[in-house]
Parts: C-alpha cells; sequence; structure tokens
C-alpha cells in the first residue's frame, strides 16, 4: 500500500496517514546540508576551490590532491532546533537538541621516493572516513480551529464505492472500526459512508492538532584517492557509501467544538521507519590558474539505493459523548524498494590573499527532478509523475572568507540553497549563515564554527482534490556548534 501525496493544481496536500514511499520521501533523502569539519561549516561549505579539508571529500574530491602532510581529523557537533508553526491563526514552538558526529577520517598523503625534476606528480593521497550528510532531529507541534472540514472526510471520500472488507488497512478500515466513519443505511451496493461528526448535529468546528517527532540522520563513509600534479592541478575521486536512519512519530487530533456532539474527540498514532543504504560515485579537478586563483569543478553521480526499507503502522483512538471508546490498530506494514537521487554539478572559486586570507564560492546544479523510486512489484508512476510534476531544478550557492591573524583565523560564510519546488506557493528555500575562529601550529589544529539555518515552508494536515485546508506555515531555525581537532603527521 501507497502513501500518495496528493496535488491540486500546484499546492501539496500531505496525506495524514504513513503508509508508504513518495515523493516527499524521495526528496528528504536527495538534500543534503553544510555538515562536516568546522572550517568547511565556518566558511558557509564553500571549499570547493580550496581543498585540504576533509569535507572536500564528499563535495569536490580533488580537495584531497592539496593534502601535502598526511593528517587525522575529527568533529564532533552540538545542534539545536526550532521549528514555529502558524495553523489557522494559532503558533506553537517546539524543537529538539542533538549531539552528532560531524565527521572523522584519514588522509594520507605520499610523495614520490626518488622523484625526478621530469616527473610533474608531486604528491598522491588517499583517504577515509565518514561524514554527516543531513540530520533529522526535530519536533513539530501544530494547532488550530477548523470552520470548513475534518480529516474524516477525506476518510469518507477515499472509502466511497468501497466495501468496507476490502478498506485500507492503515486509515479508512481504523476509521471504519472505530465508528469514525460508517456506511449510510439503504446504500446497498454504492457503499456511500458519513462521518462521526454527521451522526448528530452535523459538523461545524473541530480543533485540530498534530506532533510530529523525527530522529536520525544521513551519513556517508568515504574512500577517496588523488594526485597533486605539479602544484598547479588537482585530481580526485571519492566512493561514496551513504546510508539513511530516519524514524517518524506523528499524532493527531481532532477535539470536536459542536455542542451537539456524539464524537468527543480521536487521535491518529503513526510510526514510520527508514533505512537504507548506497553508492555514488564523486570526481573532481581543482586547477591554480595563478598563485592567488583556483578553479575547481565536480560532478557527482546519482546515488543508488538498492536497499531502502519502510516499516509503519497506524492506530486509532475514538471517544464519544455517550462514554464509548474504540481503538484499532493496523498491521506492521514493511516494503524494499530502490531510490535514485539526483546528479549534483559543482564549480567553484577562490582567491588567495597570500598570508592574509581568503575569498571563496562555490555554486551547484541539482535536477531534482531526475530523483527516481522502483520497485520490482510496483512502478511508482503515479509517485514519479508528482516528481516530474513537482520539483524542480535548484541553484545553489555558498561565499565564504578567512582572514589569517598569525596562528589563529577568523571566518564567515553563507549560503543560499534555492527551493526544489516548482511552485513558489510551497517555498522551501534555506539560507545557512556561519562564522568560526580556528587555530593552528605545525602538527595540531583546532576549529570552532557556528551555524545558523532557516527556511520556510508550507505543510498541509490532509487533503484531496475536493477537500482542502489552510496551509501550515513552517518556520525553521537551525543553530549547529561544531568543534574540529586535527593532527598532522608525516
Amino acid at each position: 500500500m501507497k502513501k500518495i501525496i496528493l496535488i491540486a493544481g500546484v499546492i501539496f496536500f500531505f496525506v495524514a496517514t504513513i503508509t508508504g514511499q513518495n515523493e516527499e520521501d524521495a526528496l528528504r533523502y536527495s538534500t543534503t546540508g553544510v555538515i562536516g569539519t568546522a572550517r568547511y561549516m565556518a566558511l558557509g561549505g564553500a571549499f570547493g576551490a580550496l581543498g585540504a579539508d576533509f569535507s572536500t571529500l564528499s563535495t569536490n574530491p580533488a580537495g584531497i590532491g592539496l593534502y601535502k602532510k598526511s593528517e587525522f581529523s575529527i568533529s564532533p557537533s552540538l545542534y539545536f532546533g526550532n521549528t514555529e508553526s502558524t495553523y489557522n491563526g494559532t503558533s506553537l514552538n517546539d524543537g529538539k537538541n542533538n549531539f552528532a558526529l560531524g565527521n572523522a577520517g584519514i588522509i594520507i598523503s605520499v610523495a614520490p621516493i626518488d622523484r625526478l625534476d621530469s616527473n610533474p606528480l608531486e604528491n598522491w593521497q588517499v583517504g577515509f572516513g565518514i561524514n554527516r550528510l543531513k540530520d533529522f532531529n526535530n519536533n513539530v507541534k501544530i494547532e488550530g480551529l477548523n470552520n470548513d472540514n475534518s480529516i474524516l472526510d477525506t476518510y469518507v471520500e477515499y472509502a466511497t464505492g468501497k466495501n468496507p472488507q476490502i478498506l485500507n488497512d492503515f486509515d479508512t478500515r481504523l476509521a471504519f472500526d472505530t465508528y469514525l466513519i460508517d456506511t449510510i443505511q439503504g446504500s446497498g451496493p454504492d457503499f456511500q459512508y458519513i462521518n462521526a461528526y454527521e451522526y448528530i448535529g452535523g459538523f461545524s468546528s473541530t480543533l485540530q492538532r498534530k506532533s510530529i517527532e523525527t530522529n536520525g540522520s544521513m551519513n556517508e563513509w568515504v574512500l577517496s584517492g588523488g594526485i597533486n600534479v605539479s602544484d598547479k592541478f588537482y585530481f580526485g575521486i571519492t566512493f561514496g557509501f551513504p546510508y539513511i536512519r530516519y524514524k517518524q512519530k506523528s499524532t493527531y487530533t481532532e477535539i470536536n467544538q459542536n455542542p451537539e456532539k456524539d464524537i468527543e474527540k480521536f487521535d491518529i498514532y503513526e510510526d514510520l521507519e527508514t533505512k537504507g543504504s548506497g553508492f555514488n560515485i564523486k570526481a573532481g579537478a581543482i586547477v591554480r590558474l595563478l598563485p592567488q586563483l583556483r578553479v575547481g569543478a565536480a560532478f557527482h553521480t546519482p546515488t543508488w539505493y538498492k536497499n531502502m526499507k519502510d516499516k509503519w503502522s497506524t492506530q486509532m483512538n475514538a471517544y464519544y459523548a455517550n462514554g464509548d471508546y474504540f481503538d484499532a490498530r493496523s498491521p506492521n506494514g514493511s516494503y524494499e524498494y530502490e531510490l535514485q537521487t539526483p546528479w549534483k554539478a559543482i564549480g567553484s572559486v577562490a582567491f588567495i590573499l597570500g598570508r592574509s586570507g581568503l575569498i571563496s564560492a562555490d555554486f551547484e546544479y541539482i535536477d531534482y527532478t531526475s530523483t527516481t523510486l522502483r520497485a520490482g512489484d510496483y512502478g511508482f508512476y503515479d509517485e514519479n509523475k508528482a516528481i516530474d510534476n513537482s520539483f524542480t531544478s535548484a541553484y545553489n550557492a555558498k561565499v565564504g572568507a578567512e582572514v589569517n591573524l598569525g596562528v589563529f583565523q577568523v571566518r564567515g560564510g553563507y549560503g543560499y540553497y534555492s527551493s526544489p519546488f516548482a511552485s513558489d506557493i510551497n517555498d522551501g528555500a534555506r539560507q545557512t549563515f556561519s562564522t568560526g575562529i580556528g587555530y593552528k601550529n605545525k602538527f595540531v589544529y583546532t576549529d570552532l564554527a557556528f551555524s545558523y539555518t532557516l527556511s520556510n515552508m508550507d505543510y498541509y494536515l490532509y487533503g484531496t482534490e475536493n477537500i482542502s485546508v489552510n496551509p501550515v506555515d513552517n518556520k525553521y531555525a537551525g543553530y549547529n556548534f561544531m568543534f574540529t581537532l586535527g593532527y598532522r603527521f608525516e
């Protein structure tokens, strides 16, 4: 059974049941953030032409070619996230804190033992480690009065014309078993339904609440190699092995505001867990055009997740004015499928201002319409069509600057990530502001960075082509502190 995100015009209507795989899931695993080393974060992730930072193994692998010494680094981080949700005039705040590992890895740099003047190879390098690509930890709370409709109206629409025995085990069948919807007597084989608000008094208003808790992350093991040719040309390649761990728990509640009520309230509990691992290849080059000027380019193949697996379940509880209580549970859903995320192209430029500092910039192109869902026993035609219709190509820009003050460095950065949505109604663009400081000597360096990320995205509690609700305006703010400790050795 598949969870479908229905599109009415250009607006997303998110179905309340978590029962499968769709374009929302595909997008979740196709976007990444500015996570890595503290220096990388402080410069806004604009490292494509700079190199010599472990984070570049997941962005422009040519960066490994600028290592002259071997190095080990580790980067723990502390994250604070907050979401302000406004629905029909009511605003609520919620969030979550999380301690995580931004990255950890080792680079081995080797110079030819018997290097001849005719040999342009200065160094070759290999690297191995892990980079965090995305953090899913967050809490969201939504509340507001709805005077127009209920989620039960969508269940009636889905159920109409269907025998109760073949209703969806994850939504409409549970609503039927708890008497939130029921067949109309005399409707015969047409199987017409009404909802619990219509039993006595009819619908007037309901208080709607939803809480969503998400946990997990997307990380990537990297195995990279690179070369330095004449200190002018740097080439690198990375074999990436990303893996996904994602959990979502949500509770949806409606409380009847009609004094002539039969149904008092009902709750819908949904659990989703996703695990998967994949493979990709990244290749890049950096060219030192002048002592002060470098340019870089990188290409990322799509990531092929061949063993994605979702597990999900739903429970409904219904409370009635006469004291009756009914609950129903779905079976445990499970499905395995494949996901292909978009390819990416990156162009970079960096100006090295002698020993005074540097300025760098990255530009990225990602075609989100190339995201694809597949399975051996299901075609995903509707979901992939929705991806084509709903998403678009995105252009991201990142800039950073660093000022050297002897053994200390001061840094700042900014990133703009354009919306993956074809419609401006559901924006989804992100901005990141960052700053940081660093210290280094011959063998040891430490960096500290802070980044602030903000974005707005509309969320819809439910909907069909015939039933709509006002959007929930979600304003997200994320605060990330990163510390890196590195050690250089021969």
